[in-house]
């Protein structure tokens, strides 16, 4: 069915392509909103409760990010991984004093730290939004 409208034809295959480019960017905006939100919720609740944090975040991460479930798990994950970068910021941080080195067997005691942090966090949370997605399905 193709509709006239002054001089110009637009067909309904035409009108659906604007509205899925429309909602697949909806779709990325999603996306990175429940990435941050979610990392949020996983900083400040695993400083109360350990592993309640992590899938929590991730939870909401994936329940605010709309599509399937492997698109709710990617924002739970990603949740996870803003998340550990921003906790690995305040431990370098707060290792950064004069004189450096003092600190140098330490500083790889921090990076095995910091990839346990990783896999903790962006796994939990992973878990967190597949949970999420699988329900909101």
């Amino acid at each position: 069915m193709t509709l006239f409208q002054g001089s110009i034809f637009i067909s309904d295959l035409e009108l659906s392509s604007v509205q899925v480019n429309a909602s697949m960017a909806e779709m990325k905006n999603n996306f990175w909103l429940g990435a941050g939100i979610g990392a949020i919720i996983i900083i400040i609740i695993d400083l109360m409760i350990p592993f309640l944090g992590p899938l929590l975040g991730g939870f909401i991460a994936g329940f605010i990010a709309k599509g399937d479930i492997m698109n709710a798990g990617k924002a739970g994950f990603t949740a996870g991984i803003f998340a550990t970068i921003v906790i690995g910021l305040v431990m370098v941080a707060g290792m950064l004093s004069p004189p450096i080195a003092e600190y140098l067997p330490q500083a790889s005691t921090g990076y095995f730290l910091f990839i346990t942090i990783t896999m903790y966090l962006a796994l939990f949370a992973l878990l967190g939004g597949l949970i999420a997605g699988a329900v909101r399905r």
